[in-house]
């Protein structure tokens, strides 16, 4: 066996039944020439027949448990996979004895990838979580703006109304008249900068570039980071869905900047090759260490990139040094306009 455990199945499946062949036929040889050929007293069928059966059994039985071991880790294997099918995280195939090398590679590749896809599960979970959070977050970010800013102006504006309902003289309506028209206007702004937030209608009507470059302007006015843009590549349409993918992202990196980079600049840049649409969001501030824990366990923003990128087959690449900047890069293959 420690001979055969260096061999591959095939060929010890073939060894194991050439042995037991050659032992069966030298036991037949002896067989006949002592019981069945004997010229002086003639055959002894008596003795021969049973000692045939006998060797018989014996090489089948030995066939049988040779293989029997040799397809154990198979079986072994086989349930293990069926098992984590079925939805039992837990199954993980043995590592068997005498196992050939191909089959040893090949349990431990399924148990790798079994602890591959169990913690990818765990941590998928736990960022989803994050992401239900983030959305409640930002859910309740919206409705105290909503509260505070549009409900506010629109109360005050619902008593100026009963004052005039009220005024006593053209006068009094006309000194009433422009405060409420700027407080109406102060309320048309504000809900007009949470539909960009929530979805800007230029990214719609003139395309991603354009959407981009409104974007910039909004970031450069309230932070004092400067942006570098040459997006002319995003200039001609493309499907929406990826569209809206590239927004998004653009948009959770600048955020990124603007809360963690403390940069001086920022370069945004987009290029096409051939059938693949390559932006980058690069910056000189602080950067950080990806393989981190504290960013594996509240990297929700890096996660929701990544997630939203897959849905239109692209993928996200993002390179940091600590002290030295960070690029987030996203690839999205196009395969055709809007």
């Amino acid at each position: 066996m420690r001979v055969l455990s260096g061999w591959s199945l095939f060929y010890r499946l073939v060894a194991v039944s050439t042995i037991a062949a050659a032992a069966m036929a030298v036991f037949a040889l002896w067989v006949t020439m002592e019981h069945i050929a004997a010229p002086k007293s003639g055959p002894h069928w008596e003795i021969a027949i049973p000692l045939i059966a006998a060797g018989l059994a014996v090489t089948l039985a030995l066939v049988f448990a040779v293989t029997r071991i040799v397809l154990r880790p198979v079986e072994e294997l086989e349930d293990s996979i069926v098992a984590f099918g079925g939805g039992d995280m837990s199954a993980r195939a043995r590592h068997y004895p005498f196992t050939d090398a191909q089959l040893t590679r090949l349990i431990a590749a399924f148990n790798a990838m079994a602890d591959a896809l169990v913690e990818k599960q765990a941590r998928l979970t736990e960022m989803s979580s994050r992401v239900i959070a983030a959305q409640e977050e930002e859910r309740r970010r919206l409705a105290r703006e909503l509260h505070d800013d549009a409900g506010q102006n629109l109360t005050t504006a619902l008593l100026t109304l009963k004052q005039l309902e009220t005024a006593d003289s053209l006068d009094s309506v006309r000194r009433m008249v422009p405060a409420l028209r700027e407080r109406l206007g102060d309320t048309l702004e504000g809900l007009r900068g949470l539909a960009r937030t929530l979805r800007p209608s230029v990214l719609d009507d003139l395309g991603l570039a354009a959407a981009i470059r409104s974007s910039v302007l909004e970031f450069e006015q309230v932070t004092p980071t400067r942006v570098d843009l040459d997006v002319e590549a995003l200039d001609t349409r493309m499907p929406a869905d990826a569209e809206i993918v590239l927004y998004r992202v653009f948009q959770e990196a600048m955020i990124n900047v603007a809360k963690h980079a403390e940069a001086a600049s920022v370069r945004v840049c987009a290029s096409r090759n051939g059938a693949l649409l390559r932006l980058s969001i690069e910056d000189a501030g602080a950067g950080f260490d990806p393989s981190s824990q504290q960013v594996r366990e509240h990297g929700v923003g890096l996660f929701s990139m990544a997630e939203r990128l897959a849905l239109v087959d692209g993928t996200l690449h993002v390179h940091s040094v600590p002290g030295k900047g960070t690029a987030i890069v996203a690839e999205v293959p196009i395969h055709g306009g809007a």
